[in-house]
């Protein structure tokens, strides 16, 4: 039983509890030490919908409540004394409004009571529970075609429930792909454990003790592998959300934002004069106004970059360049209804630019962080991966785009390392990519400003150092967050670099 948790309420033992019936504060370090829980799992409660969400005085600030406590008591009491599903008790918590003593009565009621459910194969019939509806004869051929049942005219009792199953899992979308790739490791395993189970010796015993006690061991075995598959899973899949949540929580350090100082310090307001002059001059010339509106987008320019990309597009209606450009510059400058319709447009293009492709995954990202993380996070990977599905399309004789290639890669790995997981790749071009970048000759960087090359170098240096970090190299990620602090100190980059080199 957790710390501090009675049999049937909730006794607080923090520091501050009021005896009065006043509501007690935690942080989630505190929640999860009082319950006995870990921090992991008071997230996943949160996630799951098993927890009401936190009370938020300020941004960066969650607190909980005692009624938190009692209600991670419960969820323990239910998953101990009944038969329901985490699902199925989160079901249950929010019916009833996450009320403490409706929940507990509940449970006193003994509707819920846990039974012995674990199926035996061959020696008793397993039944498909929660499943009602007969599955479709086009969908039993399909599943037969796949291998998932046996081919024939007709199906016994045995063949229709899977079928049922299946075709409710069919309903959820879950990809008969799974089912059958599961199934060549099952028919592994289901020869593994009837190998064992015959090698086990059993002097004296008849026919019917035999059953009864191979019974047994498969229900033994059954309770492992059902144990040890959810332990598996709830891991992985545990990690998964936690990089997604910090991928939402970090949202802030995707796009650079030059500081005051940083603006001073290479008179960027000269270059940009200087940009605007040199674009004039080839103002008819379409590469030259997405060159002038990529430039003003890493400046921060966002009314520069905005007319630019107007510009472009009253010439050429429908560039990629030009509308990812719109996007990041209103999303910048916090529109996110505006971004997202722009994103919008280049979804329905599909362009592979890696202008386009930053601007929509930026997009998702800022989208499910105003929900406050609370988004699906399973839908968010699907959606970034998906973008990374093929190569980006980069236009060789365009040094921006060559550079914003590598940028982006280098973004996605270190926003979702398990999901796209080529962070080794990404360091390599990164480091070739910076060493361009460090030579003062325009030749070798061809850049049409030097505080586009300064730019890119903050973004160079910080993806580096977030790599390394994620690959447990701390001193090479230090060495490229100090380059940041250098360059910029004052910018939301310098501040992120900051945080992570005191870690």
């Amino acid at each position: 039983m957790p710390r501090g948790v009675g049999a049937v309420g909730v006794t607080l033992h923090r520091k501050g509890a009021q005896s009065d019936g006043a509501p007690v504060h935690f942080r989630i370090s505190e929640l999860a030490e009082a319950a006995g829980v870990s921090r992991d799992m008071v997230k996943y409660y949160l996630r799951a919908g098993l927890l009401p969400r936190a009370e938020k005085p300020r941004l960066n600030l969650s607190l909980y409540t005692r009624t938190h406590l009692q209600l991670i008591e419960l969820i323990l009491r239910f998953q101990s004394e009944t038969t329901l599903s985490l699902q199925d008790i989160g079901d249950l918590f929010q019916r009833l409004d996450y009320a403490p003593a409706a929940i507990e009565m509940e449970l006193l009621s003994g509707r819920h009571a846990a039974a012995d459910r674990d199926p035996v194969i061959p020696f008793d019939q397993a039944q498909a529970e929660g499943v009602t509806s007969a599955a479709p004869p086009a969908f039993i051929e399909q599943l037969m075609s796949a291998g998932l049942l046996p081919a024939g005219d007709s199906l016994d009792e045995h063949g229709r429930a899977r079928a049922a199953v299946l075709w409710a899992a069919h309903e959820q979308g879950i990809p008969l792909s799974y089912f059958r790739q599961a199934l060549d490791k099952l028919m592994e395993l289901a020869d593994l454990e009837v190998k064992t189970l015959i090698g086990i010796k059993r002097p004296g015993l008849d026919y019917g003790q035999v059953i009864e006690s191979v019974s047994h061991a498969d229900r033994l075995i059954n309770r492992w592998l059902i144990s040890e598959k959810n332990a598996l899973a709830r891991q992985h899949f545990r990690r998964i959300m936690d990089n997604s949540e910090k991928a939402l929580s970090t949202i802030h350090e995707a796009i650079y934002h030059p500081s005051g100082v940083f603006r001073k310090r290479f008179d960027i307001d000269a270059q940009l004069l200087a940009l605007d002059k040199a674009t004039a001059a080839r103002s008819d010339q379409p590469s030259a106004l997405r060159t002038a509106a990529f430039s003003c987008l890493l400046l921060a320019d966002l009314a520069r970059t905005t007319a630019y990309a107007d510009a472009l597009l009253q010439r050429s209606p429908g560039d990629a360049v030009a509308l990812a450009c719109k996007c990041l510059a209103a999303g910048m400058a916090g529109d996110l209804d505006s971004a997202r319709a722009q994103a919008q447009r280049l979804e329905e293009l599909d362009s592979r630019h890696p202008l386009a492709m930053e601007a929509r995954l930026l997009t998702l990202l800022m989208s499910a962080a105003r929900l406050g993380g609370m988004s699906d996070a399973s839908e968010l990977l699907k959606d970034a991966q998906q973008l990374f599905l093929e190569p980006v399309a980069v236009d060789s004789s365009d040094v921006l785009d060559r550079y914003e290639a590598v940028l982006l890669e280098a973004r996605a790995n270190a926003l979702f390392p398990d999901a796209i997981n080529r962070g080794a790749q990404s360091v390599t071009a990164l480091e070739a990519l910076l060493e361009r970048l460090q030579s003062d000759d325009p030749d070798v960087h061809g850049l049409p400003a030097d505080g586009v090359r300064m730019v890119l170098q903050i973004y160079t240096h910080f993806c580096l150092g977030q790599l390394n970090e994620i690959a447990g190299r701390t001193e090479r990620a230090r060495e490229h967050y100090d380059a940041v602090i250098r360059i910029d100190p004052s910018s939301n980059f310098g501040e992120a670099a900051y945080l992570k080199h005191g870690d």
